[in-house]
């Protein structure tokens, strides 16, 4: 029986071997870091973010090393590798190679309307192994005298332990009207914003890149770092990621025309409907985003 036991614990120790996985991600014209990309393991909620380096580090289990890793970042080409060719590596990205419009300022008469103006009670949203949460705007009557994004606004869980200060990253997409999942970026700026510790809410001015909203609608997404910076705490009872990491993004109660059911999570390296959206008690509530358009 001893020898049993003996045997059972040493294969737990071989089995459960923990390393550092890093790596660093570079541009592979410009050799410059490519800043708060994603590395997610699919199959898997674990995950870490470049920083502004372009390094990355995380502690794992030995056996995600044959695991797949899907890279992604603002602007360039998804990767998609074995964690064990990116372990110790440098990981060299594609840019996308996208061309900006030239913007051309109008004089506008001053009209405006906001869409999921926040009401209520904010309580916090915390979905393990959560890259991105996108919320769904539609363009429908209400906008008839307004096209442009102007202005977002964020609302942040109340909870103390979450409050520190903390970056997180907006993103813009259009509407795959196959899927109904976002699809392209639109805002090809990278915009890190950052927040102050006890910060509840954050007003985000975009009127500069003249951004017109699809006639499909648009997805604001929130895009969380897992980034150093950002941990607020060991998560001890973790199987994926070991920390914690802020801010935690506000979830707020909603009448219809701006619950917008349909909105998703960015997890496991891809696009996904939020499981909240199957349960009954949750249909009235939404991320607390919202969204102003000017004429």
């Amino acid at each position: 029986m001893k020898n049993i036991f003996f045997f059972l614990f040493i294969s737990t120790q071989l089995f459960s071997q923990k390393i550092e996985f890093k790596g660093k991600l570079v541009d592979s014209k410009t050799q410059d870091p490519v800043v708060y990309a994603n590395i997610s393991f699919l199959n898997s909620n674990k995950g870490i973010s470049s920083n502004e380096e372009g390094t990355f580090s995380m502690n794992l289990n030995e056996k995600y090393l044959e695991f797949k890793v899907h890279v992604s970042c603002l602007n360039y080409k998804d990767t998609l590798v074995f964690a064990k060719d990116l372990y110790k590596k440098t990981l060299f990205l594609k840019s996308l190679n996208i061309v900006l419009d030239e913007i051309t300022l109008t004089k506008r008469i001053e009209k405006s309307v906001v869409l999921g103006e926040v009401k209520s009670s904010v309580e916090g949203v915390h979905t393990s192994g959560m890259r991105m949460l996108a919320k769904y705007f539609p363009r429908d009557i209400r906008v008839s005298c307004c096209s442009y994004l102007e202005t977002l606004e964020i609302h942040f869980s109340k909870r103390s332990a979450h409050r520190k200060k903390a970056k997180f990253r907006i993103r813009v997409f259009t509407k795959d009207n196959e899927t109904g999942l976002p699809k392209e970026d639109i805002l090809n700026i990278n915009l890190p914003v950052e927040i102050k510790e006890g910060q509840k809410i954050t007003t985000i001015d975009i009127s500069n890149y003249n951004l017109e909203m699809p006639e499909n609608g648009v997805f604001i997404a929130f895009e969380k770092l897992f980034i150093p910076f950002n941990e607020y705490g060991e998560n001890n009872k973790a199987t994926e990621n070991e920390f914690y990491y802020a801010p935690i993004i506000g979830y707020a109660k909603y009448s219809k025309k701006d619950r917008n059911d349909n909105f998703y999570l960015y997890t496991k390296g891809k696009w996904q409907l939020s499981p909240l959206n199957r349960i009954k008690e949750m249909k009235k509530y939404a991320p607390a985003i919202s969204l102003t358009l000017s004429n």
